[in-house]
């Protein structure tokens, strides 16, 4: 089985997508310490003036060492109506705008308190429009908390029986090989190439949200996230 781990980020690059659709099963790393200033509450779109960040506020006062799936969103201000309009100024006049603005509409419309469940449900929606049909699971629900770094994702691969771990290319800092090797476990890294694609506002710009490339390509996103980059097992 080959399986693939990942902080669950807010409307993820298109390399998280393309890597699920490689695995068999997928695994949302949501009991590791949540990153400020990172991707797991923001990403990046592309506008006429340039690139900007889609954020969504959260709870952090006070917080320094909680998990992702203990971040709660911060709804003092009406940062939702902001959001919307700085999407809808980026790609109202995209191709495919109606199906972007479904996908962030329907998953605001339920009011979500924690950040985690926001970031599923976009995920979840994202996902199924590309038609990546992949098993799913947190990894908080399978008894590996006490571990960090190298040992919490061996201890989720040797629970679900891995043969295959699709390691991100940082794994080569951090992950202890002769661990996985000792179980018969072979590891493999996503060192993904970029594919350029149609896309406004002048010259391309890369590690954009998925959203960019829905917009553009509509479709077709699939099928250039599929082409784009194939791990070697």
């Amino acid at each position: 089985m080959l399986i693939a781990i990942q902080q669950p980020e807010h409307l993820p690059w298109i390399g998280f997508f393309n890597k699920m659709q490689q695995c068999d099963l997928y695994v949302y790393l949501d009991n590791v310490q949540f990153k400020k200033r990172y991707f797991e509450n923001r990403n990046r779109i592309k506008t006429k003036d340039g690139i900007k960040w889609l954020t969504v506020p959260v709870k952090t006062k006070g917080k320094y060492e909680q998990k992702i799936n203990e971040v709660f969103i911060d709804d003092l201000n009406d940062w939702a109506l902001k959001y919307l309009r700085t999407l809808e100024h980026a790609y109202k006049k995209s191709k495919f705008w109606n199906v972007v603005e479904e996908i962030v509409q329907s998953s605001f419309k339920e009011k979500k308190e924690k950040l985690l469940d926001l970031n599923l449900m976009l995920i979840e929606k994202c996902r199924n429009y590309l038609n990546i049909d992949k098993k799913t699971v947190l990894a908080s629900t399978l008894g590996v908390d006490d571990y960090r770094g190298s040992d919490i994702i061996l201890q989720i691969c040797l629970k679900l029986k891995a043969s295959v771990y699709i390691s991100g290319p940082d794994g080569r800092n951090y992950l202890e090989l002769e661990k996985f090797k000792k179980h018969g476990m072979k590891v493999i890294y996503h060192d993904f190439v970029h594919p350029v694609y149609p896309q406004m506002y002048g010259e391309f710009v890369s590690h954009l949200s998925i959203v960019d490339m829905i917009a553009n390509c509509g479709v077709n996103s699939l099928e250039i996230i599929r082409n784009s980059y194939k791990v070697n097992v």
